[in-house]
């Protein structure tokens, strides 16, 4: 039997064996609080423990250290259109333009009723097109004074007496509804979903991402608001954080469902559902980040977009390795300002974040910069080292003993070669799906037999790609594989 005992506001977890003499005698001494109805039975523990079978982690250099930074006050902001995974949008602003904070910036093709909204109050200086007339980067120049545009606010008491559909209005309206996410292809929410699950995630293991005990820290109160708002959404709500990151506050603490053991991406909440869900009709859940939440809420609450982000900072080639207090959309030249040679910026995680040109800003979703040497420089008799400072999944090389940190670099060390059937990509997905396979029957045009092998299952944590030895892009190749079976299936 396991149960909760209270007494004086505290909680306890016990396991009773009704055949074990001592705790015959406990239950005894327990009486009084069973009679006061402070004791409840056959109840099953409010957060779970899971572990990551598979997955992977490396000790790495540049590892995100305690503290926070505060970036100087950036004098332009920007949107990154076409680095937002399945929209297509349409701008609503054109180059010379004055645009106030939280306006609507660009639309999506496929939805119009779904805005993004300006990170900032200025003048739109710079629209940056990329291949294909792709909208790379609208740069805005902030006014010294900014000007936000205002919305009809809800008072944190009358959330839970507000209908869905009126939030969902109201988030739309203001452009707060991309915030939000659905698996399993990561796009925002359709507009009339009904998600089975809402997952909040307070960050991955081996990402870096901002600690949630510096990233949350005084926004507790608008946490729980969040977590109000998405109770009117889902009865299914969950809050998720990878066991890695330690001690969270008390107030995040108590509102946990699962902690997550294991190493990269312990956390992810396409993983957490992996292990949840029990149909089908479960597959189309949504999922939040923390700080995402926290702007949610406070956009509910105050009726003005919130602009508010720590960004954790690391890698190889950073001098920060930190938290950053700054805004979205901000430059990345203001979050590491004083790095030296020639580097890559990838917005997220190392294995599945987006590149960042060197010019640009952060992007919408973004919690994360990782910082990378280049990693092009040539290698003169490499083959013949033994590889003691090479990180690697196998044990060919002699990092096998290392013990200490390794640098990552953004060079492939190779050119790409046919699939070996190795097994070393099945080996670390925290899905399962067996990755070769579904490659294969993708290539073959069998969208079917890679649907049965869990192509919807992919997470996207990049992993399969970082092991194969062949150096297939198999990340990019999911990604498109998904993206081209929605667009077919959707119309």
């Amino acid at each position: 039997m396991r149960g909760y005992l209270f007494s004086r506001q505290r909680c306890y977890f016990f396991y009773w064996d009704p055949c074990t003499p001592y705790n015959r005698g406990l239950l005894k001494r327990v009486g009084g609080l069973l009679n006061e109805g402070r004791f409840f039975q056959n109840c099953v523990s409010m957060m779970k423990i899971l572990t990551l079978k598979n997955g992977f982690s490396l000790k790495l250099s540049g590892q995100i250290e305690e503290g926070v930074i505060h970036a100087d006050p950036p004098l332009t902001v920007a949107l990154m259109p076409g680095w937002i995974p399945h929209v297509k949008p349409r701008l609503l602003v054109a180059e010379g333009d004055t645009i106030k904070g939280g306006a609507p910036l660009f639309e999506d093709k496929r939805n119009p009723a779904v805005i993004y909204p300006s990170p900032g109050g200025g003048v739109v200086t710079r629209i940056t097109l990329g291949p294909k007339r792709r909208i790379d980067e609208v740069v805005i120049t902030l006014d010294a004074e900014e000007v936000w545009e205002r919305f009809e606010a809800i008072s944190p008491a009358r959330i839970e007496a507000t209908h869905p559909d009126i939030l969902r209005h109201m988030l739309l309206k203001g452009g707060a509804w991309p915030l939000l996410r659905e698996l399993p292809f990561r796009d925002h929410p359709d507009i009339a979903s009904r998600p089975a699950h809402i997952i909040v995630t307070l960050g991955w293991a081996g990402g870096h991402l901002a600690h949630p005990f510096f990233a949350l820290d005084g926004e507790e109160a608008a946490f729980q608001h969040g977590l109000a708002i998405l109770r009117r959404f889902s009865k299914s709500v969950h809050v998720i954080t990878p066991e890695a990151l330690g001690a969270i506050p008390n107030d995040l603490e108590k509102t946990l469902t699962a902690r997550i053991r294991g190493g990269y991406p312990a956390g992810d909440p396409g993983h957490y559902l992996y292990t949840l869900r029990k149909e089908a009709a479960e597959n189309r859940s949504w999922y939040i980040e923390a700080q995402d939440l926290v702007a949610l809420a406070r956009f509910v609450t105050e009726g003005r977009l919130y602009t508010k982000r720590v960004y954790g900072v690391g890698g190889g080639a950073s001098s920060v390795c930190g938290h950053v207090v700054s805004r979205l959309g901000a430059p990345v030249a203001s979050l590491e300002p004083r790095g030296e040679g020639r580097r890559r910026q990838i917005g997220g995680s190392l294995f599945s974040g987006l590149f960042l040109p060197a010019t640009g800003h952060m992007n919408f979703f973004d919690k994360g910069l990782t910082l990378l040497p280049v990693g092009d420089e040539e290698d003169l008799f490499g083959f013949l080292r033994a590889g003691y400072h090479r990180p690697s999944q196998s044990r060919t090389f002699l990092s096998v003993f290392n013990t200490g940190a390794f640098s990552l670099d953004c060079g492939m060390h190779g050119e790409e070669r046919p699939c070996i059937n190795c097994g070393r990509c099945a080996e670390v997905c925290p899905v399962s799906i067996l990755p070769q396979y579904t490659f294969k029957s993708m290539g073959a045009g069998e969208v079917e037999e890679a649907l049965a092998h869990g192509l919807l299952d992919c997470i996207e944590c990049g992993l399969c790609a970082y092991v194969c030895p062949s150096k297939i892009e198999l990340l990019d190749f999911f990604k498109t594989a998904k993206a081209q079976y929605r667009k077919e299936r959707d119309g």
